[in-house]
């Protein structure tokens, strides 16, 4: 069976690797010639504890407070679709929504960690480190809300082991935290890996099993070709028996093309990757009250933050890299860059109610989604990759994918694509 993965993120090579690994041909597509994006700019972390959708109650006074502490990290841009994607995520808020989308999300990715063990004993080659994740806090209320969320996660389903740590006890287990701090949860179980690393091994091993990896090669359409599927390219037709669209936010585009909606907004974001000077963190860092990321990787310390929703582009803004800067500064003891470093903007692909958009499109037999994943692609990608094999290869329904299909959206199907997909 010929399949196409369009989008050579994390996802996409994910799926792709599972895919080939059950006997399908397989050939990835992907516009861009070098690592970049959303998968190239992440923490790299991998951490179920923190599968809570955005869209959770109190998120907006919270993005307000933090706003007018000089802690922001949320941002609003003008862009096409986001007065409904607002709508969207303002109803997503409600607390029987949050918890059922959380618990969604832990049942997709609760063996995440696993399964990136698993990619490296079968000959993916990439850096990762199992020293857990910490959520610090600098006041009183900072540390209520990480143990509010900890505690949400346990409700919801999550099973690995946390800790507690206050006052000289934060110092005792990571002493690059600075005295400000008051207290971590340290969600010992999970991990974190380097994204650069984890696709270079992802797309070395797909070469070696005999995938076919094209990049620098745009993808302009899909449509319907007899049995199978056609998508046209900037360097031709690629002829497929399935098609799996994990191209972030362009996914959108491709699908409306189709008649098919998905409410898809760029949530931007920024880090930068430095050496430095003073006592570098062992543990990776949640900074809870400016939510921002620490991640400790050889060679260097990654800052990563923001959320600047609507905002499309690889431009790197220095406004923003000077507040993550600045935001880390306040928790870390001695910790100082020495050179610029390396910053990228990375556009994570975001629905209103914080879930990913996995499955097969309604009305386009043997066309499937794996997008809209916001700050979790990277935790779930190796099990959005193994819930996809099914269905794309056999047809059979995948369960745990139920809460993610395309359906929960309106699809208002374009007179053109009734044409195309009915031949009326």
């Amino acid at each position: 069976m010929r399949v196409v993965v369009v989008g050579a993120g994390v996802v996409g090579l994910c799926t792709a690797l599972a895919l080939r690994r059950e006997g399908a041909d397989v050939s990835v597509l992907d516009r861009a010639s070098v690592d970049h994006g959303a998968s190239a700019a992440n923490a790299g972390w991998v951490v179920p504890v923190l599968s809570a959708p955005l869209s959770g109650p109190g998120v907006l006074t919270e993005v307000a407070t933090a706003t007018l502490r000089g802690e922001g990290s949320v941002g609003v841009r003008p862009a096409a679709g986001l007065l409904g994607w607002a709508a969207g995520f303002l109803r997503s808020t409600r607390a029987d929504r949050h918890r059922d989308g959380l618990r969604a999300v832990l049942a997709l990715g609760a063996r995440s960690v696993e399964l990136f063990d698993e990619l490296r004993a079968s000959g993916v080659e990439f850096e990762m480190h199992r020293r857990g994740l910490l959520i610090a806090a600098r006041t009183r209320h900072g540390l209520e809300s990480a143990e509010a969320l900890v505690a949400a996660a346990r409700a919801a389903g999550y099973g690995g082991e946390t800790r507690v740590h206050v006052g000289s006890a934060v110092q005792a287990l990571e002493p690059a935290l600075a005295d400000a701090v008051v207290g971590v949860v340290h969600a010992v179980a999970d991990a974190h890996v380097r994204p650069e690393s984890l696709l270079a091994g992802l797309r070395a091993a797909l070469l070696a099993e005999g995938a076919t990896l094209r990049r620098g090669v745009a993808v302009r359409g899909v449509e319907r070709d007899g049995g199978g599927w056609t998508v046209a390219t900037t360097s031709g037709a690629v002829r497929a028996d399935r098609v799996v669209l994990a191209a972030g936010v362009d996914t959108a585009v491709l699908l409306r093309e189709l008649g098919v909606r998905v409410p898809l907004l760029a949530g931007t974001g920024y880090s930068v990757t430095a050496s430095g000077t003073g006592t570098v963190p062992a543990h990776p860092v949640k900074l809870i009250e400016a939510n921002l990321a620490c991640s400790p990787f050889e060679g260097g310390l990654r800052l990563s933050g923001m959320f600047e929703l609507g905002a499309r582009g690889s431009t790197v803004r220095a406004r923003a890299l000077r507040r993550i800067r600045a935001g880390a500064h306040r928790y870390l003891r001695d910790w100082a860059p020495v050179e610029d470093g390396t910053a990228i903007a990375g556009m994570r692909p975001a629905t209103p109610d914080s879930l990913p958009v996995i499955g097969g499109v309604p009305g386009h037999d043997g066309l499937f989604t794996a997008t809209g994943h916001g700050t979790l692609g990277l935790t779930l990608a190796p099990a959005t990759a193994a819930a996809l094999v099914p269905p794309v290869l056999h047809g059979t329904p995948a369960p745990e994918l139920a809460p993610f299909a395309v359906e929960r959206f309106a699809t208002r199907p374009t007179a053109a694509a009734r044409v195309l997909r009915e031949g009326v």
